[in-house]
This record gives C-alpha cells, sequence and structure tokens, in this order.
C-alpha cells in the first residue's frame, strides 16, 4: 500500500508538472523570459523571509501526529501556530521594504517588482495553510487527498497562464506588466487550493490546546527552524545576486529552468513522502533491519525512475529548453547541471529523512549551515564580474546552478558518513550498478543522436525518453540489477484496477 500511495504521488507530479511545463511553455513564448524574471525575483525576494511561515513547525506536526499525539490538540496547536507566524510574516515584510526604500534609499530595477512583492503576499501566507493541510494529510498518509486538490490547483492556474499570455501578454507593450497578472493568478489559485483542503478537513474538530501541547511543538521545531531559515535563503538567494548583477532577464531563464528540473525533484519528495512516518513510527518500535531496509529500498526505486530522466535531459539538454524558447539554448549548459544536482538530492532524501525520523533534526540544522555558506560563498565567486573592486568569473546563471550543485555534493557525502555512522548504511550496491547502466545508456544515445535523427520536435523528444527507459530498464534486467521481485512489485503498484479502488476508498471517508 505504501508503495501506491508513494505512485499516486508521483503520477500527480506528473500530470501538474506536464500542465506546469505548458503553462510555462506559453508564458516563455508569448511574454518572454523578462517578465518571469521579474516575477521570479519577487518570489524569491519574499522567499528570503518565507522561513517565518514554518520555522520547522511543519516537520514537528507530521511527527507528533505520527507518534500518537491526539489528534484534535495537535491540528488545533499546529492552527494557532500557523496564525501566529503568518502576523509576523506579513509585519517583518512591509517592514523590511518601507525600511530599504525610506531610510537606505533603495530602489527596484522596474516598479512591478515592488507592486508583485505586495501582491503575493497573500500568496506566501496561503501557501502556508497548504503546507498546514499537507503536512496533516501527509502524517496520516492520505495520498489521494493530497493529490487531488494539487491537480485542481495547477491546472487552474497553467490555464490562466496560457489564456492570458495569449490574449493579453503578447498584445501588452510593456511586457513588464503582465508578471503582476502572473502575481494575482497565483493568489487565486492559491485560494481555491486552501478551500479544497478545508472541505476534506470540514469534519475536524479543534480543541483547546494546553501549553505542554505548544512545548512539544517548540521542542522539536526550533532545531529543525534553523534548517528551514537557511534553507529559504539558500533556495532564494541565487535569484536575487542574478537579478543584482545581470538584471531580470537572466533570473527568468535560471528560474525557467529550475521549473523544468523540478519535475524530477518533486517526483523524488513523491516517492519519499510517505516514509518519513513510517520510518518514524519504525525506529520508534527498535525496528532495525526493517528500518535500515526502507531507507536502501526507497532510494534504489527512487533511482531507478529518476536516472533515465536525467540521462534524457542531459544528453538531449539543449532540445528540451528548446521546447519551451529558443532563448534558453544559451542557457541549457544549466539544465545539465540542475539535472545532475536533483539526481543527487533525490538519492540523498531518504538519508536526510533518517535524521528527522531518529529524532535529530540538529543534524540537518548542521547541514543547513554548511550547505547555506557554501552556496553564498561560489555564487559570489560565480556568479558576477566584478563585486567590492574584485574581479570574479562572471558565470552569471550558470555559476548559481554550479554552486547548488557543489552543495548537494557536500552535504550527500557528509549525510552519508554519519547515516553510516549510526545506521551502518552508506549506500545501496544497487544503485551503484544502476549509475553504470545509466553512463552506458547515456552513451548510446548520444551515438543514437548523431544519427541526424530528429531531436527538436516535442514529438520526437517523447519518443526519445521513451528509448532511454527501455534501454536503461532493458539493460538493467539484463544484467540482473532489476530483478524479478522488484518487477513484480512495480506491476503491482501500477495495478490500475487497485489504484483506483484505492483512490475511491480514500476520497469516501
Amino acid at each position: 500500500m505504501l508503495g501506491r500511495k508513494s505512485l499516486l504521488l508521483v503520477a500527480q507530479n506528473l500530470l501538474t508538472g506536464l500542465i506546469g511545463y505548458l503553462g510555462l511553455l506559453y508564458v516563455l513564448r508569448y511574454a518572454g523570459l523578462e517578465p518571469y524574471g521579474v516575477l521570479q525575483f519577487s518570489l524569491s525576494f519574499l522567499g528570503l523571509f518565507s522561513f517565518l511561515l514554518d520555522l520547522g513547525f511543519s516537520t514537528a506536526n507530521i511527527k507528533r501526529i505520527s507518534e500518537g499525539m491526539d489528534f484534535e490538540y495537535a491540528i488545533t496547536t499546529y492552527f494557532i501556530i500557523k496564525i501566529i507566524l503568518a502576523i509576523i510574516f506579513v509585519a517583518v515584510v512591509i517592514s523590511s521594504i518601507e525600511f530599504w526604500e525610506i531610510f537606505l534609499k533603495g530602489h527596484f530595477q522596474t516598479p512591478y517588482e515592488e507592486y508583485a512583492f505586495f501582491i503575493l503576499i497573500p500568496y506566501y501566507i496561503l501557501q502556508s495553510f497548504v503546507i498546514y493541510y499537507q503536512s496533516i494529510f501527509n502524517a496520516l498518509t492520505k495520498a489521494a487527498i493530497l493529490s487531488v486538490p494539487r491537480i485542481i490547483e495547477a491546472t487552474f492556474r497553467n490555464v490562466m497562464y496560457i489564456i492570458t499570455s495569449y490574449y493579453i501578454a503578447r498584445s501588452l507593450v510593456y511586457k513588464n506588466e503582465y508578471s503582476l497578472i502572473m502575481a494575482l493568478i497565483m493568489v487565486v489559485t492559491y485560494s481555491v487550493y486552501v478551500l479544497i483542503f478545508m472541505y476534506y478537513g470540514r469534519k475536524w474538530k479543534f480543541k483547546k490546546p494546553k501549553r505542554e501541547h505548544f512545548k512539544k511543538y517548540v521542542e522539536f521545531a526550533l532545531p529543525v527552524s534553523v534548517s528551514v531559515i537557511l534553507g529559504a535563503i539558500s533556495g532564494n538567494i541565487s535569484n536575487v545576486i542574478i537579478q543584482y548583477f545581470w538584471g531580470p532577464y537572466y533570473v527568468g531563464a535560471y528560474s525557467g529552468i529550475v521549473t523544468i528540473v523540478a519535475f524530477v525533484n518533486a517526483t523524488a519528495s513523491s516517492l519519499v513522502a510517505f516514509i518519513y512516518p513510517t520510518m518514524s513510527s519504525l525506529h520508534s518500535n527498535n525496528k532495525k533491519i526493517e528500518y535500515s531496509d526502507l531507507i536502501l529500498n526507497a532510494e534504489k526505486y527512487i533511482s531507478m525512475v529518476i536516472l533515465p530522466i536525467v540521462i534524457f535531459m542531459v544528453v538531449f539538454s539543449k532540445q528540451v529548453v528548446n521546447l519551451w524558447t529558443a532563448q534558453l539554448i544559451a542557457f541549457s549548459s544549466i539544465l545539465i547541471v540542475l539535472s545532475i544536482m536533483a539526481l543527487i538530492n533525490s538519492l540523498n532524501s531518504p538519508y536526510s529523512t533518517h535524521f528527522n525520523a531518529s529524532g535529530n533534526p540538529k543534524f540537518l540544522m548542521y547541514m543547513s549551515i554548511i550547505s547555506f555558506f557554501v552556496i553564498l560563498i561560489f555564487d559570489i565567486i560565480l556568479i558576477p564580474r566584478r563585486f567590492l573592486l574584485m574581479q570574479f568569473l562572471g558565470l552569471s546563471a550558470l555559476g548559481a546552478a554550479i554552486a547548488n550543485l557543489l552543495s548537494s555534493i557536500v552535504t550527500m557525502f557528509i549525510i552519508r558518513i554519519y547515516t553510516y555512522k549510526e545506521e551502518k548504511i552508506i549506500v545501496n550496491r544497487n544503485v551503484i550498478y544502476q549509475i553504470i547502466i545509466g553512463i552506458i545508456t547515456g552513451i548510446v544515445l548520444y551515438f543514437l543522436k548523431n544519427l541526424k535523427l530528429p531531436t527538436y520536435q516535442w514529438w520526437a523528444l517523447l519518443i526519445w525518453l521513451f528509448i532511454t527507459f527501455v534501454i536503461f530498464l532493458g539493460l538493467s534486467y539484463m544484467f540482473k540489477i532489476l530483478k524479478k521481485d522488484d518487477m513484480k512489485y512495480i506491476l503491482d503498484v501500477i495495478n490500475p484496477k487497485e489504484m483506483v479502488n484505492y483512490i475511491k476508498e480514500e476520497m469516501k471517508k
């Protein structure tokens, strides 16, 4: 059942990813990179403060509910915390913008960035309450309820992007005005997102929490909050630095490719989504063998799904970015770097989850500190041409991608070493063999690509993606890396009849 739940989230991410790609296609084709860059810069600037909306309490909520804390006390405690954090967020963001403009005499490159800031404040608050519901349904392992609202929101938002970009953006004299329309669409669609979750949670009953309940949340969230704070800054600082040194066009290019790769990260997150509650339960019951097996198997199946996609993106990087706009071809090397980074992060996700599941979030706090400084240092070295009278490499958006890749590599090695010390596991050997098969698959694809076969058409790329999976899985089965038990498990999980029955059963409850 755990595999079927994870597969449902993967299917949801596949569907929403395809819808999102279509929306991005229209935005970049009819509005261009710069308006998209204005929106992404505004999102990133506010994203620097987004940690205030969580501070690790979503992770604490999953942990407490999974461990058996009274459900009504838990959801009420978490809800009150969310309200308090939302008020703090609004106060800090508005004060920061006003302080920067009035006292520091700061200014934006275009007025649309400032307008977008204020429009997107409600979006971040709504997103925070989406996370509120997601963390609860995640703890309850309700895959169908997590999936349906996401599909509805993504469809609504991207349909609005398609309609407005085609009928409005291409007729605008000042294309950057379209960034405000996109910001408004995000606020509207996330309002719908929250309302759908409210419907599924309509039967919940709130119970006045006691001081001890807040204490339980705070005790776990405090160490996690450092990870959340530095994670929010690390995830957004690159766009801010690119904007400062290169402008919104480069932000749009970088963010566009990040969005393309985001599907890979989302797929891995889906595969590992329900591992955390299960790992917490196994660890608290001291089931060491089952616990280690769960981590190793998760890594194996994540690799099996993610690796062929990454191989495809590396070999066909120029062709993939060209699907959205030819302007991105010059930035295709970013896709290669970010795809490799996505693979590393995906394979490392079960091992990272171990530290929260074992009640040791402080370790991830230290990892966040290391990751933050690696990204910040290399962003400064690699992105600008010149800074503080010093000459740097001036790689622009590619520099940001490399900085994030280096951070992922450092994080992976440290986490694996410490996981080995605690659980005596460092890597699933099957994954090493898969990577070797993946390299062979990439070489075969590279030579096939040079046979003057069609590669730039969308239908051709779909065929090449299918061929990538066929070659990878075929070689894996030939060399017995993919075994009959794996095939049996996969076929059982993807059984459409059982999947439909599962969805119907959960949605009725």
